[in-house]
This record gives structure tokens, sequence and C-alpha cells, in this order.
């Protein structure tokens, strides 16, 4: 099998992610379909309790595709402003599907919720804030809770400080800061952790040169400020 950036599995289907093409395989290996509808498609992610997969474009779009019919369901285009390399992620549910999103400036961030059901856009959250920028998001698979991980601009409009933070409703709460190098590590290990852990994408990251890649998540930086 190839050596992928972005590499998910889930009990029927594979699925890897080399930028211009996307590959679909069975639990065997064979090669089911491959492809090319957008460009730059890194990195991906399954819904739950189903066959369909997002693949996140960093040129602004989304492709969602069914892995039982191997087709496309929808191409959304989101933006022309390149660099889409914020975090995205279902609930678990599988109802929706945050993205975060650079739509109107490369420094401004927005979260988009999607309805699964046709994909269509349910809401959009923050795009006004100028001083806040959205880094990544999880999901606690138990509990249904939201953990944020953003930074605070300062008066010059450059970062200020990072934070951690639980999205509920349509506001982030119980906002904590924290430190630069936490910031940092933990921004760089959910990056990787999107791409299902791969070593190429291991080899374009800081965290290659680390003796040690400790696990962590969002939600353990909040619960340990």
């Amino acid at each position: 099998m190839k050596k992928f950036w972005g590499f998910y599995e889930n009990e029927s289907y594979k699925i890897g992610c080399n930028g211009g093409t996307v590959y679909v395989y069975d639990k065997n290996d064979n090669e089911l379909a491959k492809f090319t509808d957008i460009a730059y498609g890194y990195n991906a992610a399954l819904k739950p309790g189903s066959n369909v997969v997002v693949v996140k474009s960093t040129e602004g779009k989304l492709a969602v595709y069914d892995l039982e019919k191997l087709e496309l369901v929808k191409k959304i285009s989101i933006t022309g402003i390149g660099a889409q390399d914020q975090g995205y992620a279902f609930s678990p549910d599988g109802n929706y599907f945050y993205n975060i999103e650079k739509t109107v400036y490369s420094t401004r961030t927005q979260l988009t919720v999607y309805n699964t059901t046709d994909f269509s856009v349910a809401k959009v959250l923050f795009g006004e804030r100028e001083d806040m920028f959205l880094e990544e998001l999880e999901f606690d698979e138990h509990t249904g809770d939201c953990y944020v991980l953003g930074f605070f601009r300062n008066s010059e409009g450059v970062y200020g400080y990072g934070f951690v933070g639980v999205f509920e409703n349509t506001e982030i709460i119980n906002i904590k800061k924290i430190s630069n190098d936490t910031f940092d590590y933990l921004a760089r290990y959910k990056r990787w952790e999107r791409t299902g852990f791969t070593e190429k994408s291991l080899e374009w990251s800081a965290l290659k040169d680390l003796k040690h890649i400790e696990k962590i998540s969002i939600k353990e930086v909040f619960e340990e400020c």
C-alpha cells in the first residue's frame, strides 16, 4: 500500500489521502476506488456509525464520499483563501460536522457547523471576532462535550496567548489561558492526530525532533488548568 499523508479506517474500509487523490480500500487492502475531485486533500474524517467520509482540502473545499456506493456525495467550496489547515470533527452522534474555516482573511477564523443529512450549513459562528483565532477542536465521545484550542491576539493584532475552552451552543465558555509551549505542542500533536498519526505527516512536523512524543488532548489540558 502507498505511503499516505492521511490514513483512516473503520470496520469496512481504509482511506488514504495524498493530496490530489483519495484512495479507498477494503479491509484486505484491495483498492476499490480513486477519487480526484479536489486538490490538496490531505486530511479526512469518517462519520461515526456510517461509511461516509469527508476530505478537507487546504485550498478551501470539502468533498463528501459514500464509501458503500463509491461515489462523491457533495463537493463544498468554502472559500478561495488557501491554507485551510485548521481542525474539524464530527459530533459523536454523527449528526453534525464542525469545521474551522478562514473565509475572509487568513488571520480570521469562523466555526461552521454542517448538518450531515445533506451537509448544508446549520450555523456559522465567531466570524466577526478579530481578537480570537480558532486552531483545533475535539469531542468527548462519552459526554459529547466539545473542547477548543485557540489563541487571542494582543493590542498589536498578533499572537497574545493561547487558550483552551468548551464550545457550548453558540459560545466558548470556561476559557483558560495556557503557556506558549503547551499551545505549540498541542497544536502540532492535534495536526498529526488528524492525519491518523502517519509517518509521512510526522516527517513534516516539528514533533519528529522530539525524543518522546507524549499523547495529549485538548480535554486533558483543559482539566489540568
